[in-house]
């Protein structure tokens, strides 16, 4: 298969004309870096028609970059006048174009390197401009052309003096049509090689000042930024040379076979020859320093078999790294000698200064390289050098083109002025007098990274994560999350960030995440004891926040830095007592990682992001555990719902200035609803922001959890009331006992209404209990009543039938009854009537009274005309009728007012 493909690369490149050894004209101009107007003139007529689509394209490597690098400049002065119609320069992170009048910025997706051949092309067509770099789109603006494009005159390498180019150019080349994106691909990955049909890079070319001519190949230009650069030191430790190499952006190398060594001795030997050195041995990336015998790769700790020399390795635990002495392999040694060390480290890095307050960002860009004198230094972009003195022997930092010294090293760390390090300043910088030291930093970190201490990387999230990343541990120092502006007064709220007219405002809106973690109600003094988390979250536009990190735990402020932050106060308005917010040692702060960073300036020596103030809110969330007063409305007890409030009053500013953010508050109950008295249901949020100080009501529903009541006060007193009922069943002669268990369930129904009584609020108004237990005190009192009515009608209707005369009358045709004697006496000699033996009625007991009246009533076949209706039917008592009525009246009133209530409650 990959045979396959690289047959099928060859034959569309063949076809496409790429010959790899092919070699192009390449022009240089200012190579030292003195601006002139040297550039190349364009000795054929540029423009043989007016234009309304092009496409320039041009390959370039810069040495330096000024304020304007203009490195081309189309014009026309067939009016009379010299007019401009196309311009382009180069800066650090974008391209700018002229098309006649329209005018725009391209900004690059990444920077541009020094000494690193890029392509560049900028197209135009159907209003639309759009700009490449290396093949791959960066910016596109639209527009029109107010005039057609046109030309005389073309200058390649400058506009003039003080704008000119410092570096080389190949492939200029002008067409007539916008080229699409696969066309710019392929001339910039030297895959086309076909020629403007406008200017073509073969010329004609008239080279004017300081310009020099070369040749290279194709392959040396497309290929130019990768593989390896080598910077050789001398007299380094092996701890010493890994750092120097990890901080350069690369690692000490190590030849796994000829190939890669020869790569090395090459470079050794350029350096060798260039300053007179002798590198030999030289230190290579393996090391078995953690367990002996057992070597790794220092770059990724992976387990390495390494081609050892005749009899190597013989040092045994004394000798824990390894050099090369030649192809034929390599020799264990100590650690601590000084050896040669060779860095290999991906092509030409850029290295970046930060602290310097520098106003051009070109200023603070570098490249490492050795000179031909084999001298390692750091080449700017621009006007300065990090070099080391040879008067001194101290790295220092030169403006080169003031011939001024700006800073000084005396003592850097490892040999290098890479890294986090303290300088010396010559002269004032950032707000530091001259003679006073400053931290800088010299990174060759890129984007999205962050600089440890030593100049080595990690990725920029890692940057105060709690965790130690760099092997320094500098990466969770100076932890600094907010950033004040100049003036900053805490004691005011922020203004709202909109795009309201000047003069118009609008409040600030603070959002609260309020947790209800638990609730005790006491209903008796109508109180509510609550344990809540109150999280409140604005926006401080006047802030900004660095390196922040999504897991929104690791963003947490400092106590120290939260006393300086304004803060809200909310009052909890209906407490017992007064309680407000606070932002204590008990509160935490954090930031809300939601908008886009921006990349800090180099006025500090670290990187950081930026986060605006609108875009990440700030929240403080506290703990509280607060008494509310509640209003219940009983009526329904123990049957009812209530509903209470929990007052939120801001207190910080008027509603002019600040309201709660209906939109984003919320509030929830997170504990056991299960009361003791109620189980807790919705919580609902009520806004009153009209007022002169905004206010939020918490609405927490109480439903009232009756099992208890029931149980203890209903089904008692409810079999109360069937006992007193079932007393209309009682023997009517039983009074006492009928009598006695009405005014026993009277006395316990009492008790019940006391003891409910005395468990709830003292209202006004009668409560469903109180309804409950107060009808049936009445139902039972009535019941007492009954008996006692029925007993004295009983007692009014039954006494002149007790009383018979000595000889009763008989009814007709019956049999007399056997009349009742009395006990034997002792004294008696049995003569005597038998009216003699007939008890007195009024001496006997009642018992006996009633028995002699049933006897009576049953045994005489005929009543008396007192005792019987005109028909002969014995007479109903007045009594027996109102016991009856009563048995039936009570239970219709029960079963009726059971129905009524009952209803009254579910409803």
């Amino acid at each position: 298969m990959t045979s396959l493909v690289v047959t099928g690369l060859l034959i569309l490149i063949t076809a496409q004309g790429y010959n790899a050894t092919a070699k192009v004209k390449v022009y240089e101009f200012q190579r030292t870096g003195v601006q002139s107007d040297s550039h190349l003139w364009y000795s054929g007529q540029p423009l043989t028609q007016p234009l309304r689509s092009v496409t320039v394209c041009a390959r370039m490597k810069f040495f330096f970059l000024w304020e304007v690098s203009g490195f081309l400049q189309l014009s026309d002065d067939s009016s009379g006048t010299l007019i401009h119609t196309i311009q382009a320069e180069i800066n650090l992170n974008y391209i700018r174009v002229t098309l006649g009048k329209f005018r725009r910025y391209h900004f690059l997706k990444e920077r541009l390197r020094a000494l690193t051949w890029h392509h560049l092309c900028v197209t135009f067509g159907n209003g639309v401009m759009i700009s490449y770099l290396d093949g791959e789109e960066q910016d596109r603006h639209n527009g029109n052309l107010s005039d057609v494009i046109t030309g005389t005159q073309l200058k390649v390498g400058s506009w003039d003096a003080d704008k000119s180019y410092s570096g080389q150019l190949t492939q200029v080349n002008f067409w007539s049509r916008m080229l699409s994106a696969d066309e710019v691909a392929a001339q910039a990955n030297c895959e086309d090689t076909k020629e403007g049909d406008i200017v073509a890079w073969n010329g004609p070319w008239t080279a004017v000042g300081d310009v020099v001519a070369s040749t290279e190949s194709l392959e040396q230009l497309c290929a130019d930024a990768t593989g390896n650069d080598y910077y050789i030191f001398q007299d380094y430790t092996g701890p010493a040379a890994f750092k120097i190499c990890k901080g350069l952006g690369g690692s000490v190398p190590t030849p796994k076979n000829e190939e890669q060594y020869q790569t090395i001795k090459t470079a050794i030997d350029t350096y060798e020859g260039a300053g007179g050195r002798i590198c030999s041995p030289f230190w290579v990336g393996i090391t078995d320093v953690e367990n002996e015998g057992s070597w790794i790769q220092v770059t990724d700790n992976q387990r390495i078999h390494p081609k050892w020399s005749v009899a190597e390795p013989d040092g045994d635990i004394l000798e824990n790294c390894a050099v090369a002495d030649g192809p034929r392999g390599f020799s264990d040694a100590r650690c601590d000698d000084p050896n040669c060390v060779v860095c290999g480290v991906p092509r030409r890095p850029v290295w970046t200064l930060l602290g310097a307050c520098e106003r051009f960002n070109r200023n603070t860009h570098f490249i490492a390289l050795q000179d031909e004198n084999a001298r390692f230094l750091f080449r700017g972009y621009s006007d300065y050098q990090i070099v080391k003195s040879e008067d001194t022997d101290k790295w220092i930092w030169w403006d080169w083109r003031k011939n001024e010294t700006v800073a000084s090293l005396p003592e850097p760390v490892n040999g290098a002025p890479i890294g986090r390090q303290t300088w010396k300043l010559l002269r004032p910088m950032c707000g530091v007098n001259a003679g006073q030291v400053r931290r800088l930093l010299l990174t060759p970190c890129g984007t999205g990274n962050f600089s440890c201490d030593d100049a080595s990387c990690i990725p920029l999230f890692q940057r105060c994560d709690l965790k130690f990343d760099c092997k320094d541990k500098s990466d969770e120092s100076g932890c600094q999350l907010v950033k004040f502006p100049p003036v900053y007064r805490p004691d005011l709220p922020p203004a709202i960030n909109s795009n309201l007219k000047a003069n118009e405002s609008a409040p600030l809106p603070v959002s609260l995440y309020v947790i209800i973690e638990s609730a005790d109600v006491d209903t008796p003094s109508m109180h509510m004891h609550v344990n809540l988390n109150v999280s409140m979250t604005w926006q401080e536009s006047r802030l900004n926040f660095l390196n922040l990190n999504e897991d929104y735990t690791l963003n947490r402020v400092p106590y120290e830095t939260m006393k300086g932050i304004w803060v809200p106060v909310i009052d909890f308005t209906n407490t017992k007592g007064n309680h407000i917010t606070q932002a204590d040692t008990e509160a935490t702060m954090v930031v809300n990682m939601l908008g886009k960073p921006s990349m800090g300036d180099n006025k500090e020596p670290e990187e950081y992001e930026v986060y605006a103030g609108p875009e990440n809110p700030i929240s403080v969330r506290r703990k509280y555990s607060i008494t509310f007063q509640c209003q219940f409305d009983l009526k329904m007890y123990p049957f009812d719902v209530q509903y209470c409030h929990m007052e939120l009053t801001m207190l910080s500013a008027s509603n002019r200035l600040l309201v709660f953010d209906e939109a984003a508050t919320d509030a929830i109950f997170e504990g056991n609803p299960n009361l003791v008295e109620y189980f807790v249901g919705n919580v609902a949020i009520e806004y009153l922001n009209d007022r002169d100080f905004a206010v939020m009501l918490v609405k927490l529903q109480l439903l009232r959890r009756s099992g208890f009541i029931i149980m203890n006060v209903y089904i008692p007193s409810l079999c109360l009331l069937v006992i007193s009922y079932l007393t209309l069943y009682f023997t009517l002669t039983n009074f006492q006992v009928r009598v006695l268990a009405s005014l026993t369930s009277l006395l316990v129904m009492a008790t019940l209404f006391t003891q409910a009584s005395s468990s709830l609020p003292k209202t006004s108004y009668f409560k469903m209990v109180d309804v409950w237990l107060l009808s049936s005190i009445f139902f039972i009192f009535l019941i007492i009543v009954v008996h006692t009515v029925v007993d004295r009608i009983r007692e009014w209707e039954l006494l002149p039938q007790a009383l018979p005369s000595r000889s009763p009358p008989t009814r007709k045709g019956s049999i007399s009854p056997t009349p009742l004697v009395k006990a034997a006496d002792p004294t008696d000699d049995g003569a005597g009537s038998p009216e003699e033996k007939i008890p007195d009625v009024e001496e006997t007991s009642p018992e006996l009274r009633e028995r002699h009246t049933i006897v009576l009533a049953v045994c005489q076949p005929t009543c008396p005309s007192d005792d019987c209706t005109s028909e002969g039917m014995p007479k109903k008592y007045i009594y027996e009728m109102i016991i009856l009525v009563a048995r039936i009246l009570a239970f219709v009133i029960l079963i009726f007012f059971n129905i009524v209530y009952w209803s009254l409650v579910s409803s």
